[in-house]
């Protein structure tokens, strides 16, 4: 355990030498060492964290270091001027601690153009948790370093740009250390002053080393809303983690941009029935980068949206005030809002355009009732008024006027009111009667002329005028009337003495309600009702007089109205991932039949439905590469650059060694683009899609290599590819999605 502890503890001395062989030394040796106390700590200078990346992928061997160049990220106090162009060389490995994977690098030099500034490596160390061992440009390296010493090799290189070209000397380009190398990998000849000079630094204190890793994240962050540009901007900053514990840099723009826009969805009209003006009012508002709405402020007025608001008198009926005998017109105040729907702004009232107007009582065209059996007629009137030129009245009901029945044989001038049914071949005459009534000086007759039945030998029958269909009716009054007539026997034959007439029997009429004659637009119904007679002796069963008709007179019957509130209309629209219902205010009235009659009365707010959009992940065609190392390659390949093997081979005298580098790795690639579109619930794309590219590395070994006993005679032969393309698995390409934070 003691010794994979110290394992990650060399990263200052085993990395500042590139040779695999002595790297490999140096550890055996500090590892044995373990139990000595850690010298030279205390002469450390102070550090600061230096935030790089790495500039194309690159994996990381276990134990053997890799050269890599690095980019600046940030250096805390040095301006952005004297690193830009600048690559940091580094040395870069991973080792295997208690399951763990620990990356470790340091800085040799800086370099631009052709020219390079040595550093000490041991002022520059980082050393991080690994999930991977490939360093993606994607993700920050925080490296502790000395600050005054990366500032004076900075300048160095930017005090050296300014020196024209002919005047830089061969001395000058030698002197320049690693940087000669243009930061190649050398051997490990006297020719390599990182090499020739290294010497094995002490042992770094393990309570002493951090543990840094950097990330870049919106945690923390508020969306920035900048009305000027209309525009909300995600913001960002650096998380730094050093041995668990985040600090984090100030928040700054990022590049997530959410376009606002303006909605009237949620804010009310501002109604002035002092002005008589309407005013449309807004909202700001965005859509994030997950489909949700955010709203922006309070509502605020349009002013290019002001509507005049009106008397509607055709929405509301004429209130009848029968205690002052006056119609009093009613209206309610609306206006046209900006989407052409009517907006009420009160509820019905006294018109304050149309002044009341009075109500005339009138008999005209109401029947008087008659009730033969109590011996009394009853008067019966109406109340009528003209409202705009258009006259109006309400149905007859009874009033306080009755009137006596009289039986009358002759008037007041004794003149007769029937003439006598006469008989001549039997000689008997044959007196009749009329009922009459005094309405107001005016004598009015209620029935035709009646034969007494007490004359001589008269007789009356129903014979032959049983039909009801014959009979009248008085629908007004509610009664039916039987017929007779009447007749003498002559020779035990009936002779007709007068037609089919009114025999004074009458039959009280009955209701039944069939059904209702609607008027909605005014909300009221009127009845349909079957009026039947019965007790008809010659019938069986029931007579009707009028069947599911409106009785003259009868009364509205008014809706009730039972409230108001929202309802929904059937449209639809989107504002960015919401969805609104439109909805209509409603007056609620409940018919006489128990149905339900809507009214609409204004606009109601659209109904939230939230977010209606979902984020979908498209994966294009898979895509492959491959790299073959071509006879006789001696350049820098995919895979492990820089990794040496030693291969021996007899020379003629016996003795002679000759090294061989390798070629690297031979790489597969499998990769495949993904796009990720927000796309609404009707099939909208919401926003532009993203792409990101996922990609699949395996490993496979470019060489081979044999030899035999006795002679160390080795040979180095390229191999194809025999291991097929890596797999590029759902697992995969959820990683990748994880880690581009799509979900």
């Amino acid at each position: 355990m003691k010794r994979k502890w110290f394992a990650l503890l060399l990263l200052s001395s085993c990395l500042a030498l590139p040779a695999t062989a002595q790297v490999a030394q140096e550890i055996d040796s500090i590892s044995s060492q373990s139990e000595a106390p850690t010298a030279g700590m205390d002469g450390l200078v102070e550090k600061v964290n230096i935030i790089t990346r790495t500039k194309t992928p690159t994996e990381l061997p276990e134990n053997d270091p890799v050269a890599l160049d690095l980019g600046f990220v940030d250096i805390p106090g040095v301006s952005k001027t004297l690193t830009e162009g600048v690559t940091a060389k580094a040395y870069a490995r991973y080792v295997s601690v208690d399951d763990m994977k620990i990356g470790q690098l340091v800085l040799s030099s800086v370099g631009k153009g052709n020219r390079t500034e040595p550093l000490n490596s041991d002022n520059f160390v980082a050393q991080f948790n690994l999930d991977q061992t490939a360093l993606d440009p994607s993700s920050p390296i925080t490296i502790e370093g000395d600050q005054p010493e990366l500032v004076a090799a900075l300048e160095r290189l930017a005090a050296a740009e300014d020196i024209p070209e002919d005047e830089k000397s061969e001395e000058e380009v030698a002197d320049s250390g690693v940087g000669a190398s243009e930061g190649k990998v050398g051997s490990n000849a006297s020719s390599n002053p990182d090499a020739s000079g290294y010497s094995t630094p002490d042992a770094l204190d393990v309570k002493k080393t951090p543990v840094i890793s950097s990330n870049i994240t919106t945690n923390g962050c508020e969306i920035r809303v900048d009305l000027d540009q209309l525009q909300a901007i995600q913001q960002t900053r650096v998380e730094t983690v050093t041995d668990g514990t985040p600090e984090y840099s100030d928040c700054a723009d990022g590049s997530e941009r959410f376009k606002i826009s303006p909605s009237y969805a949620v804010c009310p009209y501002d109604e002035n029935v002092e002005t008589m003006k309407a005013t449309a009012q807004f909202m700001y508002y965005y859509t994030d980068g997950g489909g949700n709405r955010e709203e922006i402020g309070d509502c605020q007025p349009d002013t290019e949206k002001v509507y005049d608001i009106v008397e509607d008198r055709n929405a509301c009926t004429v209130y009848l005030d029968y205690i002052n005998l006056e119609a009093v017109p009613q209206g309610k105040l609306v206006y046209t809002n900006h989407n052409g729907k009517e907006i009420p702004v009160s509820s019905c009232a006294a018109s304050i355009e149309v002044e009341p107007v009075p109500m005339e009582k009138t008999t005209e065209g109401c029947d008087i009732r008659d009730d033969f059996l109590a011996g009394k007629s009853f008067g019966r009137s109406k109340y009528i008024y003209t409202l705009e030129g258009q006259d109006w009245d309400t149905s007859c009901q009874d009033n306080d006027e009755e009137y006596d029945h009289s039986t009358i044989y002759k008037t007041a001038n004794g003149d007769q009111v029937c003439e006598p049914i006469i008989n001549r071949e039997s000689g008997k005459v044959t007196l009749q009667s009329r009922v009459m009534i005094n309405v107001h000086g005016f004598e009015i007759y209620r029935t035709p002329c009646t034969p007494d039945p007490s004359a001589k030998d008269i007789q009356s029958t129903t014979s032959g005028c049983q039909d009801p269909g014959k009979w009248s009716h008085n629908i007004s009054a509610g009664q039916s009337i039987g017929s007779e007539r009447f007749y003498y026997l002559l020779d035990g034959k009936q002779e007709p003495v007068t037609e089919c007439q009114d025999n004074g029997v009458i039959y009280t009429h009955q209701q039944e309600t069939t059904g209702w004659q609607r008027h909605d637009d005014k909300l009221f119904a009127y009845r349909l009702v079957t009026v039947y007679i019965e007790g008809v002796e010659t019938l069986s069963g029931r007579y009707n007089v009028l069947t599911s008709q409106v009785l003259p007179g009868d009364p509205q019957v008014p809706y009730l109205y039972t409230g108001v509130g929202p309802a929904t209309n059937g449209e639809t629209y989107y504002e960015g991932c919401t969805r609104f219902d439109e909805r209509d205010e409603v007056e609620i009235y409940k018919r006489p039949d128990e149905t339900t009659h809507k009214v609409t009365v204004g606009e109601a707010t659209p109904l939230d439905l939230g977010n209606k959009c979902n984020i979908k992940v498209d994966w294009a065609a898979e895509t492959y590469k491959r790299w073959s190392a071509p006879q006789g390659y001696t350049g820098s390949v995919c895979g492990r650059t820089g990794y040496r093997v030693f291969v021996e081979q007899q020379g003629s005298d016996g003795e002679a060694k000759t090294i061989y580098p390798s070629y690297g790795d031979h790489c597969n690639y499998t990769a495949s683009v993904g796009t990720k579109i927000l796309e609404r619930e009707d099939g909208t794309q919401i926003g532009d899609a993203v792409k990101g590219n996922c990609e699949t590395v395996a490993a496979y070994p470019s060489y081979n290599q044999s030899g035999h006993s006795g002679t160390y005679q080795w040979y180095i032969t390229y191999r194809s590819n025999n291991g097929g393309f890596p797999a590029h698995s759902y697992a995969v390409k959820a990683g990748c999605i994880n880690q581009w934070g799509w979900y």
